[in-house]
Parts: structure tokens; sequence; C-alpha cells
């Protein structure tokens, strides 16, 4: 892989999904003496959906655009990212609104830390990219239609696979 051939599109993908994996093992949220990373709970979450992004992005032809099937979940995973990492933040800064400076100062200094601002950069640069470099016949109302037809194409040869009950006798 050479990164001055990759597409432009590929390129920010590539860049986010890195920059969200290193982010995931940053501190994201700070208290005192300690620190929690990306790694817990629903952070691993967001890192499983960095690795699939980048892994999507590093397959096919490296030189064109991601190809419709695999552009709505790159698209997908990004857009995933940035709304968990979001409710992170809302979450932390609601439980730490009614906590007045003299309360925070017994725990030290406690807050949101740059990982998980990192991870959220990493997110919207999937997002970005993977919107903004799109091909020309790659959009959303088309390729949810694509998937709802391989969905149900796959539902519908399931139902032909399925063997009758054999004859009793």
């Amino acid at each position: 892989m050479n990164f001055q051939q990759l597409n432009k599109q590929r390129k920010f993908i590539i860049v986010g999904a890195a920059l969200g994996l290193i982010a995931c093992f940053l501190p994201w949220f700070s208290y005192g003496m300690g620190s929690i990373n990306g790694m817990n709970g629903i952070g691993v979450l967001v890192f499983i959906l960095f690795i699939a992004a980048g892994l999507l992005a590093l397959a096919g032809d490296q030189k064109a655009n991601i190809p419709s099937k695999m552009w709505l979940p790159v698209l997908g995973a990004g857009v995933v990212n940035i709304c968990i990492i979001g409710y992170l933040i809302i979450r932390w800064e609601s439980a730490m609104s009614g906590v007045s400076n003299e309360e925070s100062a017994a725990f030290g200094s406690v807050g949101l830390s740059f990982g998980i601002w990192a991870a959220i950069a990493g997110a919207i640069l999937i997002t970005y990219g993977a919107y903004r470099f799109r091909s020309v016949d790659n959009n959303l109302k088309d390729s949810l239609r694509s998937l709802k037809s391989d969905v149900d194409k796959a539902i519908a040869d399931k139902g032909k696979d399925s063997n009758p009950l054999p004859p009793q006798s």
C-alpha cells in the first residue's frame, strides 16, 4: 500500500480510523490522579467501528473510490461513532453540571480529556471523507435501496433452501 497513490476518500477514512484507534487507548475522562480510556463500556464498540471503517477503506482498488456496497457501512461507522462519542460528552457534561467547584476540587482535576476529542475528530474525518469524496453513484437513497434488496434477496434465498418436512409413513 502506497499512501501517495491512495484515493483522497480512502486517505481521509484511513487517517480518521488510525486517529480514532489511537484515541481509544488515550484518556477520555480524567479525575484526580486517574483517568478512564475509551476501551471501557460502549467505547469498545467505538473501537470496533474504527477498525471496520479502516479495513473497508483498505479493501479493494486503492486508487478508486470506495465501492457503493462498502460506502454505506463506512459512512454509518463514522456517524454511529459521532453519535456515541457525542452522547458520552453530553452525559459527562450533564453529570458534572450539578457539581460545584468546591466539590470537584476534592477530586483534583476532573473533566474530559484529550482522547475523547481525538476520537470524535477521527469519527468526523471518516464521515467527512466518506461523504464529501464519494462517487457520483453513491448516495444514501440508492445505497439504502440496494441494501434493502440484498436483505430481501437473502431472506428469500433462505426460505428456498429450507427443506420441507419429510413425508411421514
